[in-house]
């Protein structure tokens, strides 16, 4: 692993006797001190810490559906919640971040850093949220600034499947057959990339087909893992054609990129939701059901 520093020469300084809500301000990050504000968490983030300070910028919280942030304003706890897993307890510099790094966020949740080459420069990120600025330093901690508003954890991939909002309930039967329910309900260093068909697109299949699929350990075993990549990718990761390992051995998923430059994978299957953060990493519903070859309808049957 590659200390950070080298890869990032912007490195913003402040005021040492500036607290962090103040630098903030200084800064013009309005949106979220208004909101700290309303959380009730001001005072904590002025006179307690050290604390890491991952700030999404004004234009970050205007990516927001309006009607997310007029449930938030209106929700105080819900809104600390999403603040609070902006927060990492310590300062933690530039200098010091490792890509692939998991940092735990001041209400127990965990946040991923990683580093994204490409053409001549290295971006540093938190889960999907790209680092603007680094290092502003301040009398008790220090703030990054990124473009978007981080995703609280929602549980376990298995909380995030079971979810009715999703719509993609289904796949649970699939990690049921296969006996991997726990492996994907537990939280441990391990991290998984899940892309998770929906219902209707597991219903668009055979069903004698997807009986079999279900009813065959092994079967079952394999269409899993090959929805799932060892590891964390976010969509800004999913920018260019290539190829995703997957936890099948030796079967990988074909990434290729539309004319709006939105992934495809398997020429097939689109996203449909993206970057849905999880207590063990990160879930993607897709639109179609990926199928290896050796579980295509030719040969299982």
């Amino acid at each position: 692993m590659k200390c950070l520093l080298a890869l990032l020469p912007f490195i913003c300084l402040a005021s040492a006797s500036e607290n962090l809500v103040d630098c903030a301000n200084a800064a013009n990050l309005t949106t979220f001190t208004s909101f700290v504000n309303s959380a009730g968490l001001t005072d904590v983030l002025r006179e307690q810490g050290p604390f890491t300070l991952i700030v999404p910028t004004n234009e970050a919280f205007a990516k927001l559906p309006a009607a997310t942030v007029a449930s938030l304003q209106k929700d105080s706890s819900a809104l600390a919640n999403v603040l609070q897993y902006h927060v990492v307890k310590g300062s933690i510099y530039s200098w010091d971040m490792v890509s692939g790094e998991i940092l735990s966020s001041l209400n127990g949740h965990y946040i991923r850093v990683y580093a994204q080459a490409s053409v001549g420069k290295t971006s540093l990120y938190f889960n999907q949220a790209k680092v603007t600025k680094v290092d502003l330093q301040c009398s008790n901690g220090v703030i990054y600034l990124v473009d978007e508003v981080l995703n609280v954890p929602e549980g376990t991939i298995v909380d995030v499947i079971k979810n009715p909002d999703y719509n993609i309930s289904g796949f649970m039967e699939f990690l049921e057959a296969a006996k991997l329910t726990d492996v994907f309900n537990r939280t441990s260093s391990q991290r998984y990339t899940m892309f998770v068909p929906t219902n209707a697109a597991i219903a668009s299949l055979d069903a004698d087909y997807i009986t079999k699929l279900k009813s065959n350990y092994i079967y079952a075993r394999h269409i899993v893992d090959y929805h799932v990549h060892p590891g964390t990718i976010h969509e800004k990761s999913l920018d260019h054609a290539g190829t995703l390992s997957t936890m099948y051995r030796g079967h990988s998923i074909s990434v290729t990129v539309d004319s709006n430059n939105n992934p495809v994978l398997n020429h097939a299957a689109t996203l449909q939701v993206t970057d849905i953060e999880a207590e063990n990493g990160v879930v993607h519903i897709i639109s179609h059901v990926l199928i290896p070859s050796t579980l295509n309808p030719g040969v299982v049957g």
